[in-house]
């Protein structure tokens, strides 16, 4: 038997393939044509104010391990007599900083 509408069912979907592939096209120009002008300098600037706030940071890190090396004589030997309750439950926690300079606090006298 002879389908007398074959032809035409090819020629549709050749034409319904065309514009689909014509549409995925068109979608990932739209995509990269989107990024370029807009994803890379948001990705730009976030980069850059990332990098800014890790230098703030690090920066923040070296003047709180200044003011520890500059006071951990006169403050440290405070949390060392305190009990381990003070040290763990009370207000001498924040200072748990002072175990790095255990050895290096005098003995009381």
């Amino acid at each position: 038997m002879f389908d007398r509408h074959a032809g035409k069912r090819t020629f549709v979907t050749f034409i319904g393939g065309s514009m689909g592939v014509a549409l995925i096209a068109t979608l990932v120009i739209a995509a990269v044509v989107v990024f370029i002008t807009i994803g890379a300098p948001v990705w730009n600037s976030w980069s850059a104010h990332k990098a800014r706030i890790q230098q703030e940071e690090n920066r923040a890190a070296r003047v709180e391990q200044a003011a520890q090396e500059d006071s951990f004589e006169v403050v440290c030997p405070d949390y060392f007599q305190a009990s381990f309750l003070e040290r763990w439950f009370g207000g001498y926690r924040r200072l748990s900083w002072c175990e790095d300079y255990r050895d290096r606090v005098p003995e009381p006298s």
